[in-house]
């Protein structure tokens, strides 16, 4: 029996991420969107979508269809857009796919699919340390810098 204690890697992510808004959102290359919140960074190279009030409201697929629209949708514009004035209150990460959820409240979520069973879905690192990676097959590798005597 396995009595090491468990690493809850929603809760490490919650706990730099809770009350954080986001800053930016940048895609560094094809296929990746870079979701700063200050302190931390959160990196989806999966299939994600923002879910408001219970609707898809935006979703990584979208950037530069037109639906009709007179301009092309800008997902790197219309996702601030969509978080303006919210910040995170929770995250959740399901414990066999590794799929991740970030809450602004209960009015907005962002949503990760991790979608494959070789390459990384998503992955997050924060200034104390902390990484998580969703890596293929919905496994998780966490990484998290013990506190020191000064830190608790």
């Amino acid at each position: 029996m396995d009595s090491s204690p468990k690493i809850n890697p929603a809760a490490l992510i919650l706990d730099s991420l809770r009350g954080a808004a986001l800053t930016s959102l940048e895609t560094p290359a094809g296929g990746m969107w870079q979701f700063h919140f200050g302190s931390a960074t959160l990196l989806i190279e999966c299939p994600w979508r923002a879910v408001r009030k219970g609707v898809i409201a935006l979703g990584a697929d979208d950037n530069g269809q037109k639906f009709g629209l007179p301009e092309p949708v800008s997902v790197l514009q219309e996702f601030p857009k969509l978080v303006r004035n919210m910040v995170v209150t929770d995250v959740r990460v399901d414990n066999e796919t590794a799929d991740l959820s970030v809450h602004f409240g209960d009015e907005l979520r962002l949503d990760a699919f991790n979608d494959s069973s070789g390459y990384e879905g998503w992955n997050y690192t924060d200034t104390k340390g902390v990484t998580v990676i969703a890596t293929g097959g919905g496994e998780l590798a966490i990484w998290a810098k013990a506190p020191t005597r000064s830190e608790g």
